[in-house]
């Protein structure tokens, strides 16, 4: 059996597949200063599985997966970006665009293969909306992340702490959490609605949308105009691994 592993810059999912299908999901939040844990988190998984696919967008992690797995680095194969080239323009530059963004991309177009141009919008550290036309990655938008922006407003912001963050649709609020909750679902809600009118608009079309990534749901809104899948760079690794 084969394993999957999507790291990025605070969490990790790890998931084995066979057959075309993705088996259970785990998931793991770390932290780079202690990097030991995350190890014991795949450790037993890695020396288990026939071959390991790995996206990952943090260099020091994957120089020290390498470095405590070179027993078994035969079987380790982190996202080669220039083999899926052909689903990317070619005015892009490739190495400054990060592999998950590109392996959804590939993703998308075998789940979706009546897709022809739409939108990935990933809320995770960060945000990305990317710009897929006719089937290949066209280049994209990085914002601060949901959380991470909000987390840093507490820090700086003297009198706004303890703030427990949580979903709400509220437009406006009569406190400074319910303020703070306004702007943390619906104004970011907001902000990306406008960004893809914005870009339905430059490019004369009218893109489907998918959202990936833990922060989704706070935009969504169960919006069913919208398509979520949370398991869409897992499975853009098991198609990868097809090629």
């Amino acid at each position: 059996m084969n394993l999957a592993i999507d790291i990025g810059n605070t969490s990790i999912k790890k998931c084995f597949f066979l057959d075309n299908r993705l088996r259970k999901t785990s998931f793991l939040n770390y932290n780079k200063k202690k990097l030991n844990l995350l190890m014991q988190f795949l450790k037993t998984d890695f020396f288990s599985s026939d071959n390991i696919y790995i996206c990952s967008v943090v260099p020091e992690v994957n120089k020290y997966i390498i470095k405590y797995f070179k027993k078994i680095k035969s079987k380790i194969h982190f996202i080669n970006k220039q083999k899926i080239n052909f689903i990317v323009d070619k005015r892009v530059d490739l190495e400054q665009v990060g592999s998950d963004r590109v392996i959804n991309v590939l993703s998308v177009n075998n789940l979706y293969n009546s897709f022809k141009n739409y939108l990935i919008i990933d809320l995770g550290t960060a945000t990305t909306i990317d710009v897929v036309i006719n089937n290949q990655y066209s280049g994209g938008v990085i914002l601060p992340g949901l959380k991470a922006s909000y987390s840093n407003l507490i820090d700086l912001a003297s009198g706004i702490k303890g703030i427990n963050f949580k979903k709400n649709s509220s437009l406006i609020g009569r406190n400074t959490q319910d303020a703070l909750l306004a702007g943390f679902n619906t104004g970011y809600k907001l902000m990306i609605e406008s960004y893809i009118n914005k870009l339905n608009k430059k490019f004369k079309k009218k893109f489907k949308v998918i959202f990936t990534g833990g922060y989704a749901n706070n935009v969504l809104h169960n919006n069913k105009n919208f398509i979520f899948r949370d398991d869409l760079t897992l499975l853009g690794i098991l198609y990868y691994s097809q090629l």
